[in-house]
């Protein structure tokens, strides 16, 4: 180690010499070559993104949530229409008009407003549907939000398990071309036969395979990744977040905190509450109509040329006779039936959803806790053994390469089970209704 630093300082040494000595011949050269180094881009490293980065990211690059954030506003906008009060009518007509009349002697005047009133409760009850409206929008908005989070936690963890994949095969790549360059030196001197230098190679060649696939799965993944987060650029970057995260136990939840919690639930009860509130507006549309009318009539006096000035006063009811709004009472009081089953198989989904996601995170912490992280520790341990009794001569080569692949695949088992893992918390978070 010494003689390799000595001899990597001896070279820097001549190097610099080298150099000064061109400056001093011809110096333009060199300070030219220093701006130009100056100049030139620096490496960059590829971006780290975390899983909470990429949540946020989603969040607000998506035109789906964005377009459900519309919707509230659409809500908000209906409802306060709702609250407007009903202008009033101005009606002006002239009666006896007859030819060779004089208009201002002969001529009946009438002038009056009509004002529709509001004591039935029609304009309450539409204040109520339209408020449920919002409540129903803004449910769906936080729904729209939960899923865009649990898509994109669910894509990270499969872009981080396929870099974490690629990676390893990378690695493993790497290191058996030591054992192909060490059986090389071995049959170079006659100490193995030709046919284990091609056994060595042929595997070499295959990891290869294997490592070109898990690059391009890697890609794929992050590009999926991408494209849920709403980016329209898909560069290379690196999944920062660790693969043994979220290693403390999650307790169960009580089922009726879950229901509370979940927005699939939230969701139906405001879709229940909406078709009571427009249950009962059908019910009041059946209520008559009222308005009053108040204004100004003239009316010509017969055989004079005086005229009387008088007020107008009076109401204007609609009669429910034929039309009492049967058909659309009858289509709310099924809706709201509707909605009241559909409230009962929400709740029986939730239920299902937590108890399956729960057994799957019980089973998927044991397997890791219990399997693969002993199988992990042990399988690197006898690949060690293995390589340094086949190097002392102790054991044959295929010994070698099966303790190499039971490595290889202890390792490839344990991200595997470290990604299922994870996806189950986010099933068993995504079935408690929890936001992250």
């Amino acid at each position: 180690m010494r003689s390799r630093v000595a001899f990597f300082a001896y070279a820097e040494r001549r190097v610099v010499k080298t150099i000064f000595k061109a400056a001093g011949h011809n110096s333009g050269v060199l300070l030219w070559f220093l701006i130009l180094a100056g100049l030139a881009p620096p490496c960059r490293a590829q971006a780290k993104l975390t899983l909470q980065q990429a949540i946020t990211n989603a969040l607000e690059s998506s035109p789906a949530l964005r377009a459900e954030g519309e919707r509230v506003s659409v809500a908000q906008g209906l409802e306060k229409q709702s609250r407007a009060i009903a202008n009033p009518t101005f009606q002006f007509e002239n009666q006896n008009l007859r030819p060779g009349q004089t208009y201002s002697r002969d001529v009946d005047t009438y002038a009056y407003f009509s004002q529709p009133l509001d004591i039935l409760g029609k304009r309450k009850q539409r204040i109520a549907v339209a408020s449920q409206e919002v409540a129903s929008s803004q449910a769906e908005y936080e729904l729209a939000r939960r899923q865009i989070v649990v898509s994109v936690m669910r894509a990270y963890w499969e872009a981080r398990g396929a870099q974490e994949l690629r990676e390893v095969l990378k690695a493993t790549v790497e290191n058996f071309q030591r054992i192909v360059d060490y059986n090389s030196a071995q049959f170079n001197v006659g100490a193995i036969p030709e046919q284990d230098l091609l056994r060595i190679r042929l595997e070499s060649q295959r990891l290869q395979i294997d490592a070109n696939l898990s690059a391009i799965e890697a890609t794929r993944t992050r590009v999926e990744l991408q494209r849920r987060m709403g980016q329209t650029g898909f560069p290379d970057l690196v999944l920062s977040e660790p693969l043994d995260s979220n290693g403390s136990a999650i307790p169960p939840l009580d089922i009726q905190r879950v229901l509370e919690q979940r927005l699939e639930v939230r969701l139906a009860k405001a879709a229940l509450e909406e078709a009571q509130a427009k249950a009962k507006l059908e019910d009041v549309a059946a209520r008559p109509d009222l308005s009053i009318l108040y204004g100004y009539k003239r009316t010509q006096l017969v055989d004079t040329n005086a005229g009387t000035n008088t007020a107008l006063a009076g109401i204007q009811v609609t009669l429910p006779i034929t039309d009492r709004n049967q058909g659309n009472r009858a289509a709310a009081a099924a809706e709201v039936q509707r909605q009241e089953q559909l409230l009962i198989l929400a709740e029986t989904e939730v239920r299902a959803d937590y108890s399956g996601a729960l057994q799957e995170y019980d089973l998927r912490r044991r397997e890791v806790i219990d399997t693969l992280q002993p199988l992990r520790q042990q399988s690197v341990t006898i690949s060690g053994l293995a390589q340094q009794a086949y190097q002392l001569g102790g054991t044959d080569l295929l010994r070698l390469l099966d303790a190499q692949r039971a490595s290889l695949d202890a390792e490839l088992a344990w991200v595997k089970g470290m990604v299922q893992y994870q996806q189950s918390v986010v099933s068993l978070q995504a079935a408690e209704g929890v936001s992250p």
